[in-house]
C-alpha cells in the first residue's frame, strides 16, 4: 500500500479548517456577551448648590453635576454631602443601557443650641451684712447680718454677674458659673468703707427741694438745727 503525502497534508488541513469554523461562533458569542455586560447603566446626579461630593454605595465618584457611566446592573445608594449643608442620599435601580437622573436639594446644615439645663443655687454674704443684692441687675434680696448667707436657689445653670451694694461702700461685682445641682459662694468684703453722711431736710421734701436747702450735717449740726426749728415754731404760736 503506498502512502499519498500530498493527500495526507491535504486532510489535515480541511481538518484543522473545519476545527476552527467551528470554534469561530463561540469566540463571536462570547465577545457579544461581554460587550453587552460591560454596557451597564447611566446615573447623571445633579445638586443645588453644586459641588457636592457623590458617593455611589459608599464609593467616592466625584463631585456634582456629573454623569456615572457603565454602572453595572443592580442596586445603588446615591449619597451627596457638602460642608455647610445636610447630607442627602437616595436609592437607585440600574439596568443594561438604562439612564437615570437624580437631582439633591441641600438645605443649609444649622448647629444645634445647646442651652445649660437644671438649676443650682448662690450663696451670697458681705461684710458688712445689710446690702443689697442684685443678680444680673434685678433685686434679688438682702445679705444677712450674722455669718448665715443669703441663699438663691433655682438659678438656672450658666454664667451669672452678681453685684452687692451698701451706701458708703465701694460697690463689689463679680461674675459666677451656676451648675446644676451645686452652690456657688459669693463673699463680698465691701471693705471699711466710708459710711453716708446723715442729711437734714429743712420742712417737707418739696420745700427743701424747691429751695435746695438739703444739706448734710455732723450729728452736732443736727441736733442745733432741730433746737433752731423747736424755737421758730414756738415763736410762731406765740
Amino acid at each position: 500500500m503506498h502512502l499519498n503525502p500530498c493527500r495526507d497534508s491535504c486532510t489535515r488541513l480541511v481538518l484543522a479548517a473545519c476545527l476552527l469554523i467551528a470554534t469561530v461562533p463561540g469566540v463571536i458569542a462570547d465577545e457579544t456577551t461581554n460587550a453587552t455586560a460591560s454596557a451597564g447603566g447611566t446615573i447623571m446626579v445633579m445638586s443645588f448648590p453644586q459641588g457636592a461630593s457623590i458617593y455611589l454605595n459608599d464609593e467616592y465618584m466625584g463631585i456634582t453635576p456629573k454623569k456615572l457611566e457603565h454602572i453595572p446592573p443592580g442596586k445603588y445608594l446615591v449619597n451627596i454631602s457638602k460642608a455647610g449643608s445636610n447630607n442627602d442620599s437616595a436609592p437607585v435601580v440600574l439596568y443594561d443601557g438604562s439612564y437615570r437622573e437624580i437631582g439633591f436639594t441641600l438645605e443649609s446644615a444649622t448647629t444645634p443650641v445647646v442651652t445649660p439645663s437644671g438649676s443650682g443655687s448662690i450663696a451670697v454674704s458681705s461684710t458688712p451684712g445689710g446690702a443689697t443684692v442684685r443678680l444680673d441687675g434685678t433685686v434679688v434680696g438682702t445679705t444677712r447680718l450674722e455669718r448665715a448667707s443669703l441663699i438663691l436657689n433655682d438659678i438656672p445653670t450658666g454664667s451669672h454677674t452678681v453685684t452687692v451694694e451698701l451706701a458708703g461702700y465701694p460697690l463689689y461685682t463679680g461674675t459666677v458659673t451656676v451648675k446644676k445641682n451645686q452652690v456657688v459662694k459669693v463673699t463680698a468684703d465691701l471693705g471699711a468703707g466710708t459710711p453716708a453722711a446723715p442729711v437734714l431736710t429743712f420742712g417737707s421734701p418739696a420745700e427743701a427741694t424747691a429751695r435746695g436747702n438739703s444739706v448734710p450735717l455732723s450729728p452736732l449740726g443736727a441736733v442745733a438745727a432741730a433746737c433752731l426749728a423747736g424755737l421758730a415754731a414756738a415763736s410762731r404760736r406765740s
